[in-house]
Formats: structure tokens, C-alpha cells, sequence
């Protein structure tokens, strides 16, 4: 059965193909915009799947476009489609757009400085990180544990991502929760370095400056789409960027971060000497 990507991914696709049709039509963004009296940005956030449309404007643009009758429909299908509402995922409320892109995702790039990213925790780390959170009630930690574990399973699907995951060394010196609910992390870790389409990479805290230094960042490379967003998350709130310009500067940056880190090799050796030493205490 085929998975269902659900409307963000929808909406994407309808962007890109509403762009097709545009520049297929001999049309900028800002013609665009003139005829419709729409602001100058409208277009661009239709584009980008960003912006919602009606009927009416779906139709206008088809009109504007001289789409043949097929395309037409295959735009007003996935319209509808983007439109949809799916149940909430158990998140903090300003992630619940990235899980599902990151559900939807054929490839996932990470740098987490300090920290084991969320799609790699397992339960107990997870709940630990959630504990100490001033934004996650405590209702709310097992259930929102539980998920980020669930998230991770599907690395281990019969149809996962490409992850690569960069993290500075201390996400995995720093010692969370107990020896070991940071040693079943440190395993979990170990155990998905060792599949095939899994990338794990550390950055040696005696590099000193490397070109990550101050940031947290994912990229997600959405097939259906053929889009690459970057998703940037801070206390409170999270950006998304799809732009080409910022999706080429965070590239940059990540590949960088892959040079200046260790080799995967290297990396586990490193990791399976902090599973020792948890194992001695």
C-alpha cells in the first residue's frame, strides 16, 4: 500500500507544480501577481507551499496558465488533498509541521551540537531531555517520549530515510538521566550507526572552531516534493527555509561539519569506549 504523504507534502507538490505551469506559460512571479493584484510575495509562498489557496484561486491560476485539461485535474486534486487535516502529532505545538515533514522525507541531514537528536532517542533519554524542558508539561513527557521513540523505529523500516547525523562529542558525553538510561542511548545510537542508509559523525571537542559553531539545524530532502527545507527550532517557536539560498547555505555548512568531523569509523570506536566506561560505574 502506498504510504500517504499526507497535505504538507501535498501542499509542496501543488507548489511546484503550480510553478511548472507558470514558467511553462511564459510567466514571472510578478506578472503573476500584477494581474491578480495580489502582493508581490503571494506567488512565491504558493510556490514554496507556504500559502493556501481556494477553489477560486486554484481556477484563476489554471485559467491564467491555459492548463490542459489534465493537468487541471491533477492540480485540483492535489488541492483538495492539501487541504486536509490529519490528528495532531505529540509534539511541542510549533513541531508538528516538521514531523510530518520529516515523515515524509527520503533524507535526513542533522547537526546537533550538544544533544542526541529527537528521531534518534530512545525512550528513557527522551524523557530525561523532556523532564528538564520548562516548555513540555509533565503530563505531557511519556506520551511525547513514546513518540520520539516511535520515530525512530521507522530508521529500522523496510523503507527508511538516508539520515546522516552530525553532533558535537559532548551529545554524547553529556550525561543524561542515569548510567544507564545514557548507556541504552549511547547502544541505540551504536545500533543505528551500523545500518546501511544510517551516517552517525561526531566533531571532537578539541577541533575548537569549526563552521557549525552556534547552530542547530535539519535538513530535509522531500522526494514527492523535490524540495529540500531547513528547519531550525529555538525555545518557543521554529523556522522553516526552502528557499534556494538558504537551502544552500545550510548544505554548505553541513558538508563542511561532515569534513571537520570524525569518520564514522572513528565515531564508533569513540562511542563504544563511553559504553565501556557507563559499564563499569
Amino acid at each position: 500500500m502506498t504510504k500517504d504523504p499526507g497535505p504538507l507534502v501535498q501542499r509542496l507538490v501543488l507548489g511546484a507544480e503550480l510553478k511548472d505551469l507558470r514558467e511553462a506559460a511564459g510567466l514571472t512571479s510578478d506578472d503573476v501577481a500584477t494581474h491578480f493584484g495580489w502582493y508581490r510575495s503571494k506567488v512565491s509562498k504558493i510556490e514554496t507551499g507556504e500559502g493556501k489557496l481556494s477553489d477560486k484561486d486554484i481556477q484563476s491560476l489554471l485559467d491564467l496558465y491555459g492548463a490542459h485539461e489534465r493537468s487541471g485535474d491533477q492540480v485540483r486534486r492535489l488541492a483538495t488533498e492539501a487541504r486536509r487535516k490529519l490528528p495532531a502529532a505529540r509534539v511541542t505545538d510549533w513541531a508538528k509541521k516538521y514531523v510530518s515533514l520529516e515523515d515524509s522525507a527520503s533524507e535526513i541531514k542533522m547537526f546537533f551540537p550538544d544533544v542526541i537528536p529527537g528521531v534518534l532517542q530512545t525512550f528513557d533519554y527522551a524523557r530525561e531531555c523532556l523532564t528538564a524542558s520548562v516548555m513540555v508539561s509533565s503530563v505531557e513527557v511519556d506520551e511525547i517520549a513514546s513518540a520520539r521513540e516511535k520515530r525512530s523505529a521507522k530508521l529500522f523500516s523496510s523503507d527508511p530515510p538516508q539520515v546522516w547525523a552530525v553532533m558535537g562529542e559532548e551529545a554524547i558525553q553529556r550525561r543524561v538521566g542515569s548510567p544507564e538510561v545514557h548507556r541504552g542511548q549511547l547502544e541505540r545510537i551504536r545500533q543505528l550507526a551500523e545500518l546501511d542508509h544510517v551516517t552517525v559523525q561526531l566533531i571532537p571537542t578539541s577541533m575548537g572552531t569549526h563552521p557549525g559553531m552556534g547552530l542547530m539545524f535539519t535538513l530535509l530532502h522531500i522526494d514527492a516534493a523535490d524540495a529540500t527545507i531547513a528547519y531550525i527550532e529555538n525555545l518557543t517557536s521554529s523556522d522553516y527555509f526552502s528557499g534556494a539560498q538558504h537551502v544552500r547555505a545550510y548544505n554548505l555548512v553541513f558538508d563542511r561539519l561532515r569534513v571537520a568531523a570524525m569518520s564514522d569509523r572513528e565515531t564508533l570506536r569513540l562511542i563504544d569506549r563511553h559504553i565501556q566506561e557507563l559499564g563499569k560505574e
